[in-house]
């Protein structure tokens, strides 16, 4: 790759790129997870936004979407309100048992190192207090995989000490982690 007035930079062995968007508001609850360097299989991946909307308002249940890529095969994961999702999350961390099409189950853990969470606040466009979220992030959180893969009966799992990016969007405001000097409006 060349860039003007630059010499060529060769990118080699990347083990990805982290980056998310929003629509023009955000769910009242969202959890975005994203991992990859697992030592068990180096080039795996999982990427997945779990969210919970107001509709008149009430709660919907728990809403997943993303994929997981496992010896090369990418799989999606997929879930409005199914049995198979289950969600126990907080700022330090989070379980989550997640499925997809034809019989996929993964079961994620996330761990978040002490002092390793940044917070901040967002604000909907539509403006207003009640449009303010609070979002912990973490890009270096643990993450462990246990994965089944469609038409097998035996889990394997994965794990990587600090390759997880993990994040909490919230409406609560006393989670315990300090936001950052600066404002999103």
């Amino acid at each position: 790759m060349r860039l003007p007035g630059r010499d060529a930079i060769e990118l080699r062995d990347w083990p990805g790129m982290v980056g998310h968007n929003w629509g023009s508001e955000h769910a009242e609850r969202w959890i975005w997870l994203h991992g990859i360097c697992f030592s068990e299989e180096p080039r795996a991946w999982i990427d997945v936004a779990i969210g919970r909307v107001k509709v008149a308002g009430r709660m919907t249940p728990w809403v997943a979407n993303g994929a997981l890529s496992l010896g090369g095969r990418r799989h999606r994961i997929t879930g409005v309100g199914r049995r198979e999702l289950r969600v126990s999350e907080t700022p330090q961390g989070c379980v989550v048992q997640l499925s997809g099409k034809h019989g996929l189950w993964v079961r994620a853990s996330v761990e978040v190192p002490h002092l390793a969470a940044a917070g901040w606040r967002y604000r909907d466009p539509a403006g207003g207090k009640a449009a303010e979220h609070d979002v912990v992030n973490c890009s270096v959180a643990a993450l462990e995989l246990t994965v089944r893969l469609p038409g097998q009966t035996v889990s394997r799992t994965l794990s990587t000490d600090h390759g997880a990016a993990y994040e909490l969007g919230m409406t609560e405001h006393d989670h315990g982690v300090p936001l950052a000097p600066f404002s999103d409006g």
